[in-house]
């Protein structure tokens, strides 16, 4: 499956329509002025194009994945109006052309040879429209841009979700099991997108991971599009989850905090395997606040240096299977 805004035709923004347009204006000629000004006006007519094939090809929002709607949400702030942003450029676009056709009509009926005048009207006219939304028609142009950069992410395959805070591991983690290769370093939200890997089953099903960004304890409200980008894939996407714990000493967060993100996690509904992180460098308090506060026994690894993984391994791959069955129904 691919990103489904992948294939979406990007126009260019307001301006840089306008431009190109009087550019190659001059150009264009015919056999007659009322010739030249009529291939003029069908060439403008033409570069509308563009902005057509935009909208036929961005896909039907209430069509989406949750995972890939909410994207559009995160990154626009307000659904509503990315909503009715594209329906006021398909408003632009027939307004355009209505413009354009009474012109061409016009120029043909001409007996006076304004040709020229009655071209320039035109298009006078058209760009006048779209820059009254330019505004509205740039927004979405750079929302999809952004869209069109999102790593695949297939809904339907099984799926390993690595959750936490930030700087806990868990790219260092996703990098051991999977093909992704995730930027890892010693500063909170290296990770600023979702990071994909795969690997396959010892019976041959393919498994994606996924590396998400940190997620601080504070309230939603207060969240940054990076930690909403998390969130969405927690909340959106079936797979088990594999919350991560910062036991070490040199852990950022206090046990409590780490805890109230385990439960929030938790509270999804999901399945929420948890893995205490960095136990060749326990920091021996903190580990056992985090044990207390824990309503299972969780599963202790050093991603960096691969202890536990594969016990790890074995037991959220078993998981999977589960999930799967209970998705479809069996």
């Amino acid at each position: 499956m691919l990103n489904p805004f992948e294939s979406t035709k990007i126009p260019p923004k307001v301006e840089e329509f306008t431009k190109h347009y009087l550019s190659i204006l001059p150009k264009i000629s015919g056999t007659t002025v009322k010739d030249r000004e009529i291939r003029r006006l069908k060439e403008l007519e033409n570069e509308l194009e563009r902005y057509e094939e935009f909208l036929n090809t961005f896909p039907r929002i209430e069509l989406l994945h949750p995972f890939y709607k909410t994207n559009i949400e995160i990154l626009a702030d307000d659904l509503d109006k990315f909503k009715i942003c594209l329906g006021s450029l398909r408003k632009v676009l027939n307004l355009s052309r209505k413009i354009i056709n009474r012109y061409i009509s016009l120029i043909r009926s001409d007996i006076e040879k304004k040709e020229n005048m009655l071209m320039r009207q035109c298009v006078g006219r058209v760009f006048s429209v779209f820059r009254k939304r330019r505004e509205c028609i740039d927004w979405i142009i750079d929302i999809t841009r952004q869209l069109k950069k999102l790593q695949t992410i297939d809904p339907s395959l099984p799926t390993i979700i690595i959750a936490g805070p930030p700087n806990v591991g868990k790219s260092t983690l996703v990098g051991k099991i999977s093909t992704a290769k995730p930027e890892v370093a010693s500063y909170p939200f290296t990770t600023k997108e979702i990071h994909v890997g795969h690997f396959i089953t010892d019976y041959g099903e393919i498994v994606q991971v996924i590396d998400t960004p940190g997620i601080l304890d504070r309230p939603m409200s207060e969240r940054n599009k990076i930690e909403l980008k998390a969130i969405n894939a927690i909340k959106n996407l079936e797979g088990v989850i594999i919350f991560l714990f910062d036991v070490s000493v040199f852990s950022l967060y206090s046990a409590r905090e780490q805890l109230d993100l385990y439960n929030e996690t938790k509270s999804l509904n999901k399945t929420v395997v948890p893995v205490l992180n960095k136990i060749d460098a326990k920091n021996d308090e903190l580990y056992s606040e985090i044990i207390k506060g824990l309503d299972t026994k969780p599963f202790e690894i050093s991603a960096e240096k691969g202890i536990g993984l594969e016990e790890l391994f074995r037991h959220v791959t078993s998981l999977l299977k589960g999930v799967k069955n209970e998705v479809l129904g069996k």
